[in-house]
């Protein structure tokens, strides 16, 4: 288990990246780490591997603390928003080195995952595309056989094609080997299919971290159309939140349930601009986002 526990970093003229940060992450579980650039995501991972200091707050894994434990160390494989391949060296070259690092390495996985996308590993790294390169470090991150595996903005520059095969690989080896992943982007639609939970980083602070499914119980949407157009939804928004009126049709998103959303309707439209229609749609975890946050900062979700 990862225990992040009150971690705060400064930088130069005491320019705050993070502000007492604290959440546990569980063993073999997939954490979507979610925030605008510049919010505090890199500087978190780079202190979870041990590579930052925090000023105040330690980072536990599996109980120890990671700073200076070339033991616990051994068990993360960090994967960087900044590519570290070496230009002249080949994927096979780079494997080589891996090895020198991590004892379990395996070359088998290394050699079946480029294969399976046709990427080269006997050609030079500097020939590579930025695509290809990502996907040359999320192969050999996963061929190292650490049980923890960090992700920074990794999904960043890949085409749909090449994004798929990565979400691929990282679910498949959380599933079969119970790794623990963690991964940064500032794109939710990157990340919400293979992540057990999310957590929001903004100004270098953490604003929500609750599992998927948590946050997707907490609200629905619903599509509702009247007999006739509403010439005014303000009666809505005393129950629903985004409100969205296009004739006949409104759509809007509310923590009350169906049978409470149409008996509010009934009374606040009245039975002359009846329902025809009403229907329960599936949100996206960028509108959950937006709502959670609201909430968080006392906005007016309901």
């Amino acid at each position: 288990m990862i225990k992040i526990d009150g971690v705060t970093k400064k930088y130069d003229n005491d320019v705050i990246s993070l502000a007492d940060v604290s959440m546990n992450v569980n063993k073999g579980s997939v954490l979507g780490l979610i925030g605008t650039n510049g919010a505090g995501k890199s500087t978190l991972l780079r202190i979870m591997s041990g590579i930052y200091k925090a000023e105040k707050g330690k980072v536990f894994i599996d109980g120890e603390d990671v700073f200076e434990n070339d033991r616990i160390k051994a068990k993360i494989s960090f994967v960087s928003d900044e590519q570290y391949l070496i230009p002249h060296f080949t994927l096979t070259d780079m494997a080589g080195l891996y090895k020198r690092f991590y004892p379990g390495f395996s070359h088998s996985r290394f050699e079946k995952m480029c294969d399976e996308i046709n990427l080269d590993r006997n050609r030079k790294i500097s020939t590579f595309s930025k695509g290809m390169k990502r996907q040359g470090e999320v192969i050999l991150s996963i061929s190292t056989n650490s049980e923890y595996l960090f992700f920074d903005e990794t999904f960043d520059g890949l085409d749909p094609i090449a994004r798929d095969f990565a979400k691929k690989m990282i679910a498949e080896t959380v599933a079969e080997e119970n790794r623990t992943v963690i991964l940064s982007s500032h794109n939710l639609s990157d990340i919400e299919t293979i992540c057990d939970s999310v957590a929001l980083i903004d100004g270098g602070r953490l604003i929500l971290h609750k599992t998927i499914d948590d946050i997707v119980q907490g609200w629905s949407k619903y599509q509702v159309i009247f007999k006739t157009p509403l010439s005014d939804i303000t009666p809505i928004n005393d129950f629903a939140t985004l409100p969205q009126i296009s004739g006949k049709l409104v759509t809007f998103i509310s923590a009350l349930n169906e049978t409470e959303v149409t008996e509010r309707l009934r009374n606040l439209i009245g039975d002359n601009n009846g329902i025809v229609y009403f229907e329960t749609v599936d949100l996206t975890l960028d509108e959950i986002f937006t709502l959670e946050v609201s909430r968080v900062k006392g906005g007016e979700a309901k």
